[in-house]
């Protein structure tokens, strides 16, 4: 709950913010929605200490949505910010272990359009937990208040506008700080890894 309250504050700053701007000047070029795949790697081979023998991990595939504010900044260079439920995991190969995990992602974007149809994205995001499970010889587990709850990041990604209003959107996101899950001396740490393909509908 708290979690939740602290997203609807943020969000609604950003709008406070927004709107509390010149009524002469645009405030913000355009909003929209978002979905689309998530392929995410719980790369355990860069925890800290490195685990004495290598972690064989799988990607795993889940769904992302939510909307994007478009703030002008000058000629072709804009800032988005977006606001986004999104289902992370990954799959430890060797113990068999399959984790799901869900997130408010916060991507905060520098945009420039190099042509009408192209444009380039580069910046930080933060994810915080929602809750975490982990799957194991048939059993499911919460492991929510075993996980860290944040997750911080640097997004890159391209932007093609298929139609006035519809563009499709390819990112990688690599994790800048390490992952804890676990208690005390059990601690398994990773690093994510992330490629996002997406549909954004412009209005």
């Amino acid at each position: 709950m708290r979690k939740c309250l602290l997203f609807i504050v943020i969000v609604f700053f950003n709008l406070q913010y927004l709107s509390a701007q010149d009524p002469e000047k645009p405030t913000f070029k355009r909003f929209g929605f978002m979905a689309g795949v998530n392929f995410s790697h719980m790369n355990f081979n860069k925890g800290v200490p490195p685990p004495p023998v290598p972690v064989k991990t799988t990607w795993k595939t889940g769904v992302f949505f939510g909307f994007l504010l478009q703030v002008p900044v000058t000629g072709n260079l804009s800032v988005q910010p977006e606001y986004l439920f999104s289902q992370l995991g990954g799959e430890n190969k060797d113990s068999k272990v399959i984790y799901k995990l869900n997130y408010f992602s916060m991507p905060v974007l520098l945009k420039y359009q190099f042509t009408p149809k192209i444009a380039a994205m580069a910046g930080p995001q933060l994810d915080l937990l929602i809750n975490a499970k982990k799957d194991s010889s048939g059993s499911s587990d919460n492991i929510t208040h075993d996980t860290e709850e944040r997750s911080f990041g640097l997004a890159i990604g391209l932007e093609f506008q298929i139609l006035k209003d519809l563009g499709i959107n390819a990112r990688y996101m690599h994790g800048l700080n390490h992952v804890g899950i676990g208690q005390r001396s059990d601690v398994k740490e990773f690093k994510y890894e992330l490629l996002q393909v997406s549909a954004c509908i412009h209005f």
